[in-house]
């Protein structure tokens, strides 16, 4: 025997990460995964990760992060992703909140409509926390009421490139998903890099309507 344990996968879950253009999705998923920010944007680009969460002493639940734009634009590769997850996270701009939450009314949406009779987990993040202004507190509160209450999703803030309640968000998807995680935020990652997949994409055009406070 060569002493080594056997390690057994129990599930395999897929989250899709979705939202408008430069909300921080991919600096989020890097901020917790390789605990790093990135240094660069990278637009247009749809990325698989994929790693493993441990539950016990050999047993682990594989999970993937489809990193997404959710194009509207391109409704068949976004139906399909939609068709894959088992939930999804929905990001926007807290700086930017009038065009960026409008996108996750859209989405959250079209996921009703994809996934009709069946009951999705949604986490809705508000991302870029630290570009904040007093101005947008209000805009804030609305958004928080309509998640939380109108929606009955969860909802947080975060700052990918602070770090702030970053692990929340990952403590959010394994309650939604019933993953007990042996630690609070140990991922463990399969291989030395995650396996990625790059689909060129076109750029999401920018919703440019008024906030609506109205729930679907």
């Amino acid at each position: 025997m060569n002493g080594r344990q056997r390690v057994v996968i129990e599930r395999s879950l897929r989250i899709g990460v979705l939202g408008a253009k430069e909300v921080g999705k991919t600096s989020m998923i890097t901020r917790l995964l390789k605990r790093r920010f990135p240094d660069k944007y990278s637009p247009t680009i749809e990325t698989l990760f994929r790693y493993d969460i441990q539950t016990s002493e050999k047993k682990f639940t594989k999970l993937e992060i489809l990193d997404t734009a959710g194009n509207l634009e391109f409704p068949d590769m976004l139906r399909k992703s939609v068709r894959s997850c088992h939930a999804f996270v929905l990001v926007f701009d807290l700086s930017d909140p009038v065009r960026t939450f409008r996108e996750v009314e859209t989405l959250r949406q079209f996921i009703h409509e994809e996934r009709s009779g069946e009951s999705v987990p949604i986490i809705v993040i508000g991302n870029k926390s630290d570009s904040v202004v007093m101005e947008d507190v209000v805009e804030n509160t609305i958004i928080d009421a309509i998640v939380s209450i109108d929606w009955g999703c969860t909802y947080l803030t975060t700052s990918a490139k602070c770090d702030t309640n970053i692990s929340d968000v990952y403590k959010a998807v394994c309650k939604e998903l019933d993953i007990k995680s042996l630690q609070d935020i140990s991922v463990v990652q399969r291989s030395k890099d995650a396996t990625q997949k790059i689909v060129k994409t076109k750029r999401v055009s920018l919703l440019k309507r008024k906030l609506s406070v109205k729930s679907f």
